[in-house]
């Protein structure tokens, strides 16, 4: 009777060590706790870019509270003189994003990083780097009118180039969450 009872005790502490940790795991992928929950991600390909004006373009897709298509006007502005490989940048962008339903948000996407330059024998492969800021609502139609124009939204992004050979675009992987602060 007593090795019974032991036994359904270890079942029932083995299921809630289960349970904590599943509640753990799905909680870490949807809030990463030093940035704070994803409200959607964007993954764009970039389209066009002028190394002299730091220029260009990027479109792709949406997913999260708002899906659909992405189009991003772009501007990289050195920040400072290169670090090795490395030229700190600072950026003002503005985003529009259209759902399946045809309505639309606008952002206003500014921000810094670090834009790798490719330069052989270093160890970032390719070019491009990290990037952070935030989004700012500017405007909306349809559904996305209820979003409050100023409301502010951090991200983070990583945008990579290839490596070879040095004419191909890449693509920009965008993660937009509500920073605790702006709640």
């Amino acid at each position: 009777m007593v090795n019974r009872c032991r036994g359904k005790a270890a079942a029932a502490v083995a299921g809630l060590v289960l349970l904590g940790m599943t509640v753990s795991v799905a909680s870490a992928q949807s809030e990463n706790l030093r940035f704070g929950r994803t409200l959607f991600t964007q993954q764009d390909a970039v389209q066009a870019l002028d190394l002299v004006t730091g220029k260009g373009f990027q479109i792709g897709t949406a997913t999260g509270i708002i899906s659909g298509t992405t189009f991003v006007e772009f501007q990289f502005i050195p920040a400072g003189p290169p670090v090795g490989d490395v030229l700190p940048i600072s950026f003002q962008n503005k985003v529009i994003i259209t759902d399946i339903d045809g309505d639309q948000i606008f952002f206003d996407n500014n921000g810094t990083g670090s834009f790798h330059l490719g330069v052989p024998g270093f160890e970032f492969k390719g070019s491009g780097g990290p990037l952070t800021g935030t989004y700012v609502v500017t405007g909306a139609t349809g559904k996305y009118q209820s979003w409050t124009v100023g409301s502010t939204y951090r991200y983070r992004a990583i945008m990579t180039n290839p490596p070879a050979p040095p004419d191909r675009l890449g693509n920009v992987y965008v993660e937009i969450s509500r920073d605790k602060r702006h709640r």
